[in-house]
């Protein structure tokens, strides 16, 4: 029998709230809005088998009850972000919410940074060890520069004999006093894991993420290097069930707005004639963000899922189909429903280059550009590592190497670049057709191939895509890279199609007409578009679409959303002038706002058009 996973429970703790003026957080953003929000900690309880008592662990602190604690510079920040509310605080919520647990039972805290509004009240926890990420410790001590000096920080925040530090994830990218930090030694290694040594508790990458620890060693908390807000920051990914995880994130994301993408980071005067964010730096703050919504989307597997079932029920039933997904209950799932048919032989994978060496032929579908450098570059997992040694001939290799997301541009390029001819074929072919068309077998796929080898490499490739999708929908459309353009451009027209053809339905309903009969006759008329005729914005005009089953399925609003901003990004950057792309990503942003229509299916416009 298998042993079923080891899981946590997480519970969210009041932990006291500050006003944020929102210009300092978000672009676009009303210039005297504030916002009183809540500062969270989150009680984890972990139940190791064979135990009774479980490993009791906070995430975060929230603010201190006493604002006195705070250094004079705290205070006067603090001034700024009033009202500030300290009741109840964290160790206070734990008290209201178990009468069995308090602050004498917190077994280890850890801190996602150590800004004023996470650190809390750590006396407070007089049994619990403190992890806190590399260099927590000398930034507590010394500052950071004009931006972060030292009287911004308490030094005797923590007790120095009850705290470990992470070691360094990439020491390299640490300046040299901080690059000093060791590894954790074992006696204080024991304080956490005790059944782990030091030299197996390493960072590791992990789907999109480049550097992850399994902090207790069952695959059930798994630390996340968090760079980008402040240095040491940290996320959390917790394992509720078999298939289902929370992610705390600390401060990598202010604003939900931003992690759809409709937002952006807000930039401000630092009052030295430059500006800045409120994370230290902002382009690295960017990149966790896109991390975490590659890894988001990567847990999907909308589409994923069915290409890799219709590939395997089309292949020659003597092939081997290799699989990977950061997803285990969707590899699970995959298993078990191809294991009941006599085929071809299935095999789960860890990573890129385990693919790469077992098999002539990889094919990724992948949700962004951090997630296809990691899965293609990576020097321990990555697909690159494993190819055999350029052989310096101007010949095609037999391993081919297929990406089918949609990606930008430049990112198809860069891998196009770092993997020379002869060591594998690289193409890009982007699909269309969404969700459905990965399950009905219809998907579109506008490929990019080397011409000096297409004649021989697009026949090879169109063997593998006619299992998923039509046959007759399998383009060449030029040098690698340009299957790329071809979907975004296909995006950026169907984005706006989306809203259009909302808004001329819309019209017809608001006039009371019927709107079956007025997709019939658009059908048959010059207006007849593929939104109208295969995926029809009005709830009950046609079966089987998302909007018929409350928009759920099919293209989340928030995907088109950014590929429509790719496809605006692409004619800016070949100077096209273009005229429906804002106003198409203003509406589609205004929707999202609205938590009726937000994650639901792109043709969820029209109702958000109809509701007014």
């Amino acid at each position: 029998m298998e042993t079923p996973p080891v899981v946590v429970t997480v519970s969210a703790l009041d932990a006291g709230h500050l006003t944020l003026p929102e210009r300092l957080f978000v672009t676009d953003a009303e210039p005297e809005k504030r916002t009183t929000v809540p500062s969270l900690s989150f009680l984890i309880q972990h139940l190791a088998p064979g135990r009774t008592k479980p490993t009791r662990l906070l995430f975060d602190l929230g603010v201190k009850r006493d604002t006195q604690a705070y250094t004079p510079s705290q205070q006067a920040h603090i001034a700024q972000r009033q009202p500030v509310i300290v009741s109840p605080d964290c160790a206070e919520s734990l008290l209201a919410g178990n009468a069995t647990i308090g602050p004498e039972d917190i077994d280890l805290v850890i801190l996602s940074h150590v800004h004023w509004d996470h650190v809390g009240t750590p006396s407070d926890f007089s049994s619990a060890t403190f992890l806190v990420g590399a260099g927590t410790l000398d930034l507590l001590k010394n500052g950071d520069g004009p931006l972060y000096p030292a009287d911004l920080f308490n030094d005797d925040e923590l007790p120095l004999d009850r705290t470990v530090e992470l070691p360094l994830a990439f020491p390299s990218d640490v300046e040299s006093d901080r690059s000093k930090q060791k590894r954790p030694s074992n006696s204080a290694l024991a304080r956490i894991a005790p059944h782990i040594d030091s030299d197996a508790w390493a960072w590791k990458p992990l789907s999109t993420f480049p550097a992850t620890l399994d902090l207790l060693g069952d695959g059930s908390i798994t630390v996340i290097d968090a760079p980008g807000h402040l240095y040491g920051h940290v996320n959390l990914l917790c394992r509720l069930t078999k298939s289902k995880y929370v992610y705390l994130g600390g401060d990598c994301c202010h604003d939900p707005r931003i992690l759809a993408g409709d937002k952006g980071i807000a930039l401000y005067e630092d009052g030295r004639g430059g500006s800045r964010s409120v994370h230290v730096d902002t382009e690295a703050a960017g990149t966790t963000l896109d991390r975490i919504r590659g890894f988001i989307e990567s847990c999907l597997g909308v589409m994923g899922y069915p290409m890799a079932k219709n590939l395997w029920a089309g292949l020659d039933p003597e092939k081997t189909l290799l699989i990977c997904d950061v997803n285990t209950d969707a590899l699970e799932r995959f298993m078990a429903e191809t294991s009941i048919r006599e085929r071809g032989t299935v095999r789960i994978v860890q990573n890129g280059f385990e693919a790469a060496q077992q098999a002539d032929t990889v094919i990724t579908m992948l949700p962004n550009s951090s997630s296809v450098l990691a899965v293609y570059l990576d020097p321990s997992t990555g697909i690159l590592p494993a190819l055999p040694e350029p052989s310096g001939l101007d010949t095609p290799s037999k391993k081919l190497l297929i990406e089918c997301g949609t990606i930008e541009s430049s990112t198809i390029l860069s891998v196009s670049r770092s993997i020379p001819k002869s060591q594998a074929t690289f193409v890009d072919a982007p699909v269309s057709g969404g969700p459905m068309g990965a399950q009905k077998k219809s998907l579109t796929f506008m490929v990019g191939c080397s011409p000096p080898f297409s004649a021989s490499v697009f026949p090879l490739v169109k063997s593998f895509l006619r299992h998923m999708g039509d046959p007759n929908g399998i383009f060449l459309c030029g040098d690698v890279g340009a299957g790329t353009a071809f979907k975004i451009i296909n995006n950026y027209l169907s984005a706006i199609t989306s809203l259009a053809a909302s808004e001329a339905l819309n019209i017809g309903v608001k006039a009371g007409l019927d709107p079956k009969l007025l997709t019939q006759v658009i059908n048959a008329s010059g207006g007849q578009c593929w939104v109208i005729s295969k995926s029809n914005p009005v709830p009950g005009v046609q079966d089987n679409v998302p909007s018929s089953r409350g928009y759920e399925g099919g293209f989340r609003i928030e995907l088109c959303a950014k590929v429509l901003g790719m496809g605006s990004k692409l004619a800016h950057e070949v100077g096209a002038k273009t005229v429906l792309d804002q106003p198409t990503l203003d509406a589609f942003k205004e929707a999202m706002e609205d938590e009726r229509y937000k994650g639901k299916d792109a043709r969820v416009v029209f109702k958000w058009l109809n509701d007014q």
